[in-house]
């Protein structure tokens, strides 16, 4: 049987794909434009369980057949527009017929089939800013504050309400920043994460202007993410509907710069003020506290591999590998 990845060719899914191929598990790997040489690099190892399709999440008939043909058994729905402010003015309508009447789509190739599993990519950006300090739990406020987070915020009802309605078994994890091997700007997701810009800078000998050095995010390496995508759609049974995708840890962005140049002593940055220019920051809204992984950890035996020095380490590593990954414009 095979599992049907949507958005395949993303930073995120490329990872799952391979976490996926590696547990023995045929996977269709689904996206709208054809997987480049670096996405069949990276699954090189695994290819042979990799089957790549081309199709619109929207196009819900085309992904039955390939879906039935394929004899799918498992879904993770990750293809999703990641939209900058401006995107969102010049083409909300297309968002959320991506991002919302996507999940639908997939949900409805999901009910027809009835797979064993439906795994729906959320977001913790859902989350409203925590009125104290600590781990955010799966029961936490959440508040959709953008076209992205209403999609995701809407798109874990629906799946819910699937599962009420015609008995599939379904689950919604909500991913943490990640970061990592791969990651890259594409047409989806046009601004890759601030870790991104750090290494690329690392690797260009380009100065940093930082903004925000005590203010923290909740940064987690793809493979772990991986991992526990993983978990939650081969573990038979699942006891709740949301799950944190999460390390569980959460570091300033000081902490993330001084790590960064003990492992890259030729890295440099220096803070900006207020009003200042600034190629990375963190404001005050944007902050985040670690993710509650109790749930991940003791029903799915999670354990990240990576803490932010050990991570940071490997994707510099990865980098001085594939500098063409970080060259401007490229798609």
């Amino acid at each position: 049987m095979t599992t049907l990845v949507t958005g395949a060719t993303g930073f995120a899914c490329i990872h799952i794909v391979r976490a996926l191929a590696q547990a023995e598990e045929a996977v269709l790997a689904l996206d709208r434009a054809p997987a480049d040489d670096a996405c069949r690099d990276f699954l090189a190892p695994v290819e042979d369980r990799v089957h790549w399709a081309l199709g619109d999440v929207r196009d819900t008939p085309t992904i039955l057949e390939l879906a039935r043909h394929h004899r799918v058994d498992r879904i993770v729905h990750g293809a999703a527009l990641t939209p900058t402010l401006e995107a969102e003015r010049s083409n909300a309508r297309q968002i959320l017929e991506v991002n919302l009447m996507g999940a639908v789509s997939l949900l409805e190739v999901a009910r027809q089939l009835a797979v064993e599993r439906f795994v729906f990519m959320s977001s913790s950006a859902l989350y409203a800013p925590p009125a104290r300090p600590g781990p955010l739990g799966e029961d936490s406020p959440v508040q959709a504050r953008n076209l992205y987070t209403i999609g995701k915020q809407a798109g874990e009802q629906i799946v819910r309400r699937y599962h009420d309605l015609f008995g599939l078994s379904t689950v919604s994890g909500r991913m943490d920043s990640i970061y990592g091997p791969m990651e890259r700007a594409t047409d989806s997701r046009p601004r890759p994460s601030l870790i991104y810009a750090l290494v690329r800078a690392c690797r260009t000998g380009e100065p940093i202007r930082a903004r925000g050095r005590p203010y923290t995010r909740s940064f987690t390496h793809a493979e772990d993410a991986a991992d526990l995508w993983r978990r939650l759609t081969l573990t038979p049974s699942l006891a709740h509907p949301v799950y944190n995708v999460s390390a569980g840890t959460a570091d300033s962005l000081g902490t993330v710069l001084e790590t960064l140049q003990a492992l890259e002593p030729a890295f440099r940055y220096r803070y900006v003020e207020p009003g200042q220019p600034a190629d990375v920051e963190i404001q005050p809204d944007m902050e985040r506290p670690a993710l509650d992984t109790t749930r991940a950890r003791t029903e799915l035996g999670f354990s990240p591999q990576y803490n932010l020095e050990q991570g940071l380490a490997s994707y510099l590593a990865w980098a001085r590998c594939h500098p063409e990954m970080f060259i401007r414009g490229r798609k």
